[in-house]
């Protein structure tokens, strides 16, 4: 089992919102260094360090591609390669910062920090269904691809691309009817727990902030002065 520092949900979804807003604005590449190895020391804190290494080398990958195809010219192709390359680097850190919130962070706990930040029902519930429709859909895929070759009907991912019809017909087909009665029984679910209730509600997960929640929230804020402060910093 995995052991490491918890963070409370509410703090990583501070971590999720400074992602966006770097997103938006623009950023040299030391703040986006600087950003990176902050989530990269996070995945270690949280015992998902073979995560933060493969997102941390995927950023360095990228970076060095466009070290590499800068100085190549003005040709179209190049041009073209670089602005993929660039948003693709400028794209990971949104990424890495959802895949740390998700991280060790139960459903449960997800909906007892929406509640402490008194988002309404109206919203909470949908949510709740969305968050645990995804994992659940990806498990009937698994399920319908292990159904598949047991009847002897092996398909790769290449053999789904280049036979598009075979793949509605065994995958595409199943997994909407799977999809369909998946989303009626996660709302019948949610509804039976009360989470349609505006009464006030109660939560096993006492959520409470940490030193280390401190800490993190008070990186943020020093990332965002200096951004603010020092804008160009390379």
């Amino acid at each position: 089992m995995k052991k490491g520092l918890r963070f409370d949900p509410r703090t990583k979804l501070c971590v999720i919102l400074f992602a966006s807003f770097s997103l938006m604005v623009p950023l040299s590449f030391f703040y986006e260094y600087l950003f990176m190895t902050v989530l990269f020391v996070l995945f270690l804190l949280i015992g998902e360090w073979k995560k933060g290494i493969g997102y941390y080398s995927v950023f360095w990958l990228l970076a060095g591609l466009d070290y590499w195809t800068y100085p190549q010219g003005d040709h179209v192709i190049f041009g073209l390669l670089s602005f993929v390359l660039i948003g693709s680097r400028r794209l990971l850190p949104t990424v890495m910062s959802a895949s740390f919130a998700m991280s060790g962070t139960k459903i449960s706990e997800w909906i007892a920090a929406l509640q402490k930040l008194r988002v309404p029902f109206s919203l909470i519930v949908p949510l709740t269904v969305l968050f645990r429709f995804f994992p659940t859909l990806l498990q009937d895929f698994k399920n319908i691809r292990k159904a598949l070759r047991f009847r002897g009907i092996a398909m790769s991912y290449w053999d789904m691309l280049l036979h598009p019809l075979t793949t509605m017909e065994y995958i595409i087909i199943p997994i909407l009817m799977s999809a369909d009665n998946t989303a009626i029984d996660l709302s019948a679910t949610a509804m039976v727990r009360g989470l349609g209730n505006s009464k006030k509600h109660t939560s096993i997960y006492p959520l409470r902030f940490q030193w280390q929640d401190y800490v993190l929230m008070g990186v943020l804020v020093l990332c965002i002065g200096g951004r603010l402060l020092w804008p160009s910093l390379n």
